[in-house]
């Protein structure tokens, strides 16, 4: 990662496959680097002019933000190619794999974790996301229907059903950082305090148990 800080890191965890919308996560990150140029009126400044200015001390109301993007899957060329064809003034990508060594060490460095799951059952939860918040990482979340039982919308994450969304969540919570971020560092600590009393026997018997029972009872009826 050297050469590219100042930065926020978002960490994403991806199987780079069509169950995982990665477009969904590419599109934000445009729509983010375009609006803060407008409120900032930035649109007429240089990639390098604003490097130049953070290095020289310039404080920013929004920060840069740098994507880190691992896992491995059968889309993730395309998708390096669609990421390597974009101009973005404050937005950044990087994609790599991991060691289970250093997968913990990254989670517990970044700022916020995307989660670009679904569910085409309704009833599995992301794993990626236990991790996570693990890590005391808290997590911007695609919305699908259990998703509810492990992100607790404005306690350990927030979630999202379209780009703008997520844009929008990108905007309000590193307005300010690191100094105003209050929603940021409620969720982090929200995050804390999930990944400190989570335990599997407590996910199964809250979680995943009851959603398991009812689709039995249901086939059954």
């Amino acid at each position: 990662m050297v050469g590219i800080s100042p930065c926020n890191y978002i960490l994403s965890i991806t199987s780079w496959t069509p169950d995982e919308d990665f477009g969904i996560l590419l599109e934000a990150a445009v729509m983010y680097d375009r609006r803060v140029a407008a409120i900032l009126d930035e649109d007429n400044s240089t990639k390098e002019d604003l490097w130049k200015e953070m290095q020289n001390g310039k404080q920013d109301l929004y920060p840069r933000l740098l994507f880190i993007i691992t896992g491995k899957g059968p889309e993730k060329e395309k998708y390096e190619e669609k990421i390597r064809r974009l101009r973005l003034k404050r937005v950044a990508f990087r994609t790599m794999w991991l060691s289970a060594e250093d997968y913990p060490l990254l989670l517990g460095s970044a700022d916020l974790g995307v989660c670009l799951h679904t569910s085409s059952s309704g009833l599995d939860l992301p794993m990626k996301v236990v991790d996570m918040f693990g890590c005391g990482l808290p997590v911007c979340a695609v919305s699908y229907s259990c998703i509810k039982e492990l992100v607790k919308v404005e306690k350990n994450g927030l979630l999202f059903s379209s780009s703008s969304e997520l844009a929008d969540e990108l905007v309000d919570l590193f307005k300010g950082f690191p100094d105003v971020c209050d929603t940021l560092k409620l969720l982090r600590n929200g995050a804390l305090e999930t990944g400190s009393s989570a335990r599997w026997a407590s996910e199964w018997e809250e979680n995943a148990k009851p959603l398991i029972f009812e689709v039995i009872s249901k086939s059954v009826s």
